[in-house]
Protein backbone atom coordinates (compact mmCIF):
# COMPACT_ATOMS: atom_id res chain seq x y z
CA UNK A 1 0.00 0.00 0.00
CA UNK A 2 1.59 3.50 -1.01
CA UNK A 3 2.25 5.63 2.01
CA UNK A 4 2.91 9.51 1.55
CA UNK A 5 5.33 10.88 3.02
CA UNK A 6 5.72 10.31 7.44
CA UNK A 7 6.12 12.94 9.32
CA UNK A 8 6.33 10.39 12.39
CA UNK A 9 9.63 10.85 14.48
CA UNK A 10 11.75 7.51 13.42
CA UNK A 11 15.22 6.79 13.32
CA UNK A 12 17.01 5.79 10.17
CA UNK A 13 18.85 3.05 9.91
CA UNK A 14 20.21 1.59 6.61
CA UNK A 15 22.18 -2.18 6.43
CA UNK A 16 25.74 -1.96 7.27
CA UNK A 17 27.68 -1.94 3.88
CA UNK A 18 29.86 -4.22 4.87
CA UNK A 19 27.42 -6.64 5.32
CA UNK A 20 27.84 -9.08 1.86
CA UNK A 21 24.42 -10.29 1.88
CA UNK A 22 23.73 -6.31 1.61
CA UNK A 23 26.30 -5.40 -0.86
CA UNK A 24 27.52 -8.05 -2.78
CA UNK A 25 24.61 -10.18 -3.48
CA UNK A 26 22.07 -7.24 -4.86
CA UNK A 27 24.83 -5.10 -6.44
CA UNK A 28 25.32 -7.52 -9.15
CA UNK A 29 21.67 -6.94 -9.94
CA UNK A 30 21.65 -3.22 -10.07
CA UNK A 31 24.33 -3.06 -13.28
CA UNK A 32 24.46 -0.23 -15.18
CA UNK A 33 25.77 3.28 -14.36
CA UNK A 34 28.95 3.34 -12.07
CA UNK A 35 27.53 3.15 -8.24
CA UNK A 36 29.48 4.87 -5.77
CA UNK A 37 31.85 2.52 -3.11
CA UNK A 38 34.29 2.94 -0.56
CA UNK A 39 33.39 4.38 3.36
CA UNK A 40 30.83 6.93 3.79
CA UNK A 41 31.34 9.64 5.98
CA UNK A 42 29.30 8.90 9.40
CA UNK A 43 26.47 11.62 10.68
CA UNK A 44 23.94 11.81 12.82
CA UNK A 45 21.07 8.91 11.89
CA UNK A 46 18.64 11.62 12.33
CA UNK A 47 20.17 14.50 10.57
CA UNK A 48 19.55 14.78 6.63
CA UNK A 49 22.30 14.94 4.31
CA UNK A 50 23.53 18.31 3.45
CA UNK A 51 24.73 18.99 0.22
CA UNK A 52 26.91 21.27 -1.26
CA UNK A 53 25.43 21.97 -5.19
CA UNK A 54 29.01 22.89 -6.24
CA UNK A 55 30.72 19.71 -5.19
CA UNK A 56 29.84 16.64 -6.77
CA UNK A 57 32.16 14.41 -5.11
CA UNK A 58 31.55 10.88 -4.58
CA UNK A 59 27.79 11.30 -5.44
CA UNK A 60 26.77 11.10 -9.11
CA UNK A 61 26.14 14.88 -11.08
CA UNK A 62 22.60 14.90 -12.74
CA UNK A 63 24.49 13.94 -16.05
CA UNK A 64 25.17 10.31 -15.18
CA UNK A 65 22.12 9.99 -13.49
CA UNK A 66 20.13 6.83 -14.62
CA UNK A 67 17.10 7.83 -16.99
CA UNK A 68 13.53 5.74 -17.20
CA UNK A 69 15.49 3.06 -19.50
CA UNK A 70 17.76 2.26 -16.85
CA UNK A 71 14.84 2.54 -14.17
CA UNK A 72 12.92 -0.31 -16.07
CA UNK A 73 15.63 -2.44 -16.43
CA UNK A 74 16.80 -2.39 -13.00
CA UNK A 75 13.10 -2.71 -11.86
CA UNK A 76 12.62 -6.06 -14.18
CA UNK A 77 15.70 -7.49 -12.31
CA UNK A 78 14.95 -6.84 -9.03
CA UNK A 79 11.04 -7.68 -9.40
CA UNK A 80 12.82 -11.30 -10.62
CA UNK A 81 15.02 -11.63 -7.89
CA UNK A 82 12.63 -10.30 -4.69
CA UNK A 83 9.83 -13.26 -5.83
CA UNK A 84 12.32 -15.75 -6.92
CA UNK A 85 14.02 -15.52 -2.90
CA UNK A 86 10.94 -13.86 -1.43
CA UNK A 87 13.08 -11.36 -0.47
CA UNK A 88 11.89 -7.48 0.32
CA UNK A 89 12.00 -4.45 -2.09
CA UNK A 90 10.70 -1.18 -2.02
CA UNK A 91 10.41 2.37 -4.43
CA UNK A 92 10.49 5.51 -3.24
CA UNK A 93 8.88 7.78 -5.97
CA UNK A 94 9.86 11.63 -5.19
CA UNK A 95 8.58 14.67 -7.39
CA UNK A 96 8.74 18.10 -7.41
CA UNK A 97 5.93 20.27 -7.64
CA UNK A 98 4.46 23.88 -7.54
CA UNK A 99 3.51 24.96 -4.59
CA UNK A 100 0.59 27.18 -5.97
CA UNK A 101 -2.09 26.09 -8.82
CA UNK A 102 -1.18 27.31 -11.94
CA UNK A 103 2.57 27.83 -11.26
CA UNK A 104 5.35 25.97 -12.66
CA UNK A 105 8.38 23.70 -12.01
CA UNK A 106 9.83 24.44 -15.05
CA UNK A 107 12.00 27.48 -14.45
CA UNK A 108 13.49 26.45 -11.31
CA UNK A 109 14.56 23.12 -12.65
CA UNK A 110 18.27 24.60 -13.74
CA UNK A 111 18.63 25.02 -10.28
CA UNK A 112 17.03 22.67 -8.47
CA UNK A 113 17.13 19.29 -10.38
CA UNK A 114 21.06 18.64 -10.09
CA UNK A 115 21.73 19.56 -6.04
CA UNK A 116 18.17 17.35 -5.38
CA UNK A 117 19.27 14.53 -7.37
CA UNK A 118 22.62 14.78 -5.01
CA UNK A 119 20.56 15.05 -2.05
CA UNK A 120 18.80 11.36 -3.15
CA UNK A 121 22.17 9.70 -3.91
CA UNK A 122 24.12 11.05 -0.51
CA UNK A 123 20.95 9.35 1.34
CA UNK A 124 21.04 6.17 -0.75
CA UNK A 125 23.03 2.87 -0.73
CA UNK A 126 25.36 1.75 -2.78
CA UNK A 127 22.49 -0.76 -3.74
CA UNK A 128 19.85 1.59 -4.14
CA UNK A 129 19.30 2.70 -7.47
CA UNK A 130 18.45 6.31 -7.98
CA UNK A 131 17.05 7.54 -11.59
CA UNK A 132 15.69 10.52 -12.86
CA UNK A 133 12.81 9.28 -15.12
CA UNK A 134 10.90 12.55 -16.08
CA UNK A 135 12.16 16.71 -15.62
CA UNK A 136 10.47 17.16 -11.78
CA UNK A 137 10.34 13.04 -11.57
CA UNK A 138 12.94 10.83 -9.55
CA UNK A 139 12.57 7.28 -8.73
CA UNK A 140 14.82 5.07 -6.05
CA UNK A 141 14.81 1.48 -6.42
CA UNK A 142 15.31 0.03 -2.89
CA UNK A 143 16.60 -3.58 -3.04
CA UNK A 144 16.18 -5.42 0.49
CA UNK A 145 13.94 -2.81 2.13
CA UNK A 146 10.39 -3.10 3.66
CA UNK A 147 8.21 -0.08 3.05
CA UNK A 148 8.67 0.88 6.43
CA UNK A 149 12.47 1.32 5.68
CA UNK A 150 11.10 2.81 2.39
CA UNK A 151 9.04 5.53 4.85
CA UNK A 152 12.36 6.40 7.19
CA UNK A 153 14.09 7.32 3.60
CA UNK A 154 11.65 9.28 2.55
CA UNK A 155 11.63 11.49 5.86
CA UNK A 156 15.00 11.74 5.52
CA UNK A 157 15.07 12.80 1.76
CA UNK A 158 12.34 14.85 1.94
CA UNK A 159 14.54 17.17 5.06
CA UNK A 160 17.46 17.08 3.15
CA UNK A 161 15.24 18.00 -0.11
CA UNK A 162 13.38 20.94 2.02
CA UNK A 163 16.26 22.53 2.98
CA UNK A 164 17.67 22.77 -0.14
CA UNK A 165 14.80 24.60 -1.50
CA UNK A 166 14.52 26.24 0.94
CA UNK A 167 18.34 28.27 1.03
CA UNK A 168 17.00 28.96 -2.90
CA UNK A 169 13.39 31.09 -2.34
CA UNK A 170 11.63 28.58 -5.08
CA UNK A 171 7.57 28.30 -5.03
CA UNK A 172 8.62 24.38 -5.39
CA UNK A 173 7.69 21.70 -2.92
CA UNK A 174 8.71 17.88 -2.88
CA UNK A 175 6.53 15.35 -2.71
CA UNK A 176 7.47 11.56 -1.73
CA UNK A 177 5.55 8.11 -1.85
CA UNK A 178 6.62 4.49 -1.38
CA UNK A 179 5.99 1.32 -1.64
CA UNK A 180 6.84 -2.41 -0.99
CA UNK A 181 6.05 -5.99 -1.57
CA UNK A 182 4.00 -6.36 1.22
CA UNK A 183 1.48 -9.11 0.84
CA UNK A 184 2.31 -11.12 -1.56
CA UNK A 185 2.28 -7.81 -3.57
CA UNK A 186 4.80 -7.72 -7.04
CA UNK A 187 7.32 -4.98 -7.10
CA UNK A 188 5.54 -3.75 -9.98
CA UNK A 189 2.69 -3.23 -8.35
CA UNK A 190 4.19 -1.40 -5.53
CA UNK A 191 5.46 1.06 -8.12
CA UNK A 192 1.68 0.96 -9.62
CA UNK A 193 0.46 2.36 -6.25
CA UNK A 194 3.63 4.71 -5.52
CA UNK A 195 2.88 6.51 -8.68
CA UNK A 196 -1.19 6.45 -8.12
CA UNK A 197 -0.22 7.87 -5.07
CA UNK A 198 2.06 10.52 -6.24
CA UNK A 199 -0.22 11.85 -8.64
CA UNK A 200 -3.36 12.16 -6.24
CA UNK A 201 -0.71 14.14 -3.80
Amino acid sequence: MATSESTRARRFALPDLRDERTSESIEAFLEGPEVRRGPRPRRSADSPAVVDPSQSGAVASLRTLPGRLDWNAALERESIRAARYGRPAAVAIVELKPERPGQTVEPWLRTLAGPIARVLRADSRATDLVARVASTRFQILLPETTEAGAERLAKRVAAGCRMFIASTGAPVSVRICVAGTANDSSLHEAVTDALRSIEAA
